[in-house]
């Protein structure tokens, strides 16, 4: 796709070939390693400034629903004084948006390339830092469904959320905070490279980046909190159980100790060889049964 007003013009490629590269290169005379870096992904972010043109190389963070985890999107720009060259290697959304509101409304294509490429790089990141907040929002309406859930006794449930959610969380925020330092090198090589006229643009992406990352942290450290409230909520239910379990061993000890008295073959044992013999040792260890719960649960043992 490509769009012009003026003398801006705007080139955005998704998954580039071969053709379209050798095209780049012949047109703007491009350096080959940097040609190398866009024909695929790359492992980490960079802010690059050559004689002619800008390179930078931006990951966002995207859920994936099938892995419930957040993965890496890759968005490059090469940038001269005229021409913005946007390469992405599957669908954005923030871009693909950003398409349709070109074609649908003529005066929003005047605001995003009326000026110069400065600003409609401002745009296209900008676009990308709205979209990682809006990512945040499903882990945000997670930790809030475990803050809502977390008393409830649903525990090993809740453990389960808990791995999930955090999991995605520390993903989105190893991607997140991967971005810091791109946000902290426009500041400076985009001024050196645009002018100072641009430092109004830059300081506004770090401060909306900001944002993400301080939401990012408030949820990190959320989602230990809730894990550790979890923990211990977890331990309180296991000490409860082995203490019924201990308190029912004590019932039953002093019960069998009794009744294998009666089961020794001696000469003389009382009530055994009575009329109603079983029924009565029966009641008697019934009996006990009761007078022992009664007494632990004055305790406050049981």
């Amino acid at each position: 796709m490509t769009i012009r007003k003026g003398k801006i013009n705007w080139i955005h490629i998704t998954n580039p070939k071969k053709e379209e590269l050798e095209a780049l290169r012949k047109e703007f005379k491009f350096h080959p390693v940097v040609l190398d870096q866009i024909g695929s992904t790359s492992a980490h972010s960079k802010v690059e400034i050559y004689d002619e043109y800008l390179f930078i190389v931006l990951h966002l963070p995207i859920y994936d629903v099938t892995e419930r985890v957040s993965r890496k999107g890759e968005i490059d720009f090469l940038i001269t004084n005229n021409t913005l060259i946007s390469i992405q290697y599957e669908k954005l959304e923030p871009f693909s948006v950003i398409e349709e509101k070109i074609e649908d409304d003529p005066d929003y294509k005047d605001r995003l390339l009326g000026g110069d490429t400065a600003r409609l790089l401002y745009y296209l990141i900008e676009a990308g830092v709205i979209f990682s907040l809006r990512q945040l929002r499903h882990i945000d309406e997670k930790v809030e469904d475990i803050r809502n859930n977390i008393f409830k006794h649903e525990d090993q449930q809740l453990l389960e959320k808990i791995s999930y959610t955090k999991r995605d969380l520390l993903s989105y925020y190893l991607i997140s905070k991967s971005q810091t330092g791109i946000f902290n090198s426009l500041d400076k090589i985009g001024v050196q490279f645009f002018g100072e006229k641009s430092k109004a643009y830059f300081f506004d992406l770090q401060g909306d980046f900001l944002k993400v990352t301080q939401l990012c942290e408030n949820l990190k450290e959320t989602i230990e909190a809730f894990e550790h409230t979890n923990a211990q909520l977890l331990t309180i239910h296991m000490t409860k159980v082995m203490q019924r379990f201990s308190v029912l061993a004590f019932l039953t000890f002093p019960i069998m100790v009794f009744l294998s008295l009666f089961s020794i073959n001696t000469s003389s044992r009382p009530i055994v060889g009575m009329p109603y013999d079983f029924w009565i040792l029966a009641g008697i260890v019934v009996f006990a049964i009761f007078f022992m719960t009664l007494i632990f649960k004055k305790k406050g043992w049981l």
